[in-house]
């Protein structure tokens, strides 16, 4: 094993030990039981919408890239 190997497995199982100490600790009811929460279940954008606009970005890079 080299240097690298241990450095980020280290730093891999210290943010999963992190992850799943801090995990255990739930939001207040303060929290969770607001007015004004973002309704979850109702899907706000078209994913044809997001599809589209993903591939006229994607052609818009390709012909700047191809004149330059």
């Amino acid at each position: 094993m080299d240097f690298n190997s241990l450095l980020f497995g280290g730093l891999a199982i210290i943010s999963l030990a992190v992850f799943f100490f801090i995990g255990r600790y739930k939001a207040v009811k303060k929290q969770t039981e607001r007015d004004d929460r973002i309704n979850w279940s109702q899907r706000q954008f078209s994913l044809w919408k997001i599809a589209l606009y993903s591939l006229g970005v994607v052609l818009a890079v390709v012909l700047v890239t191809q004149f330059f």
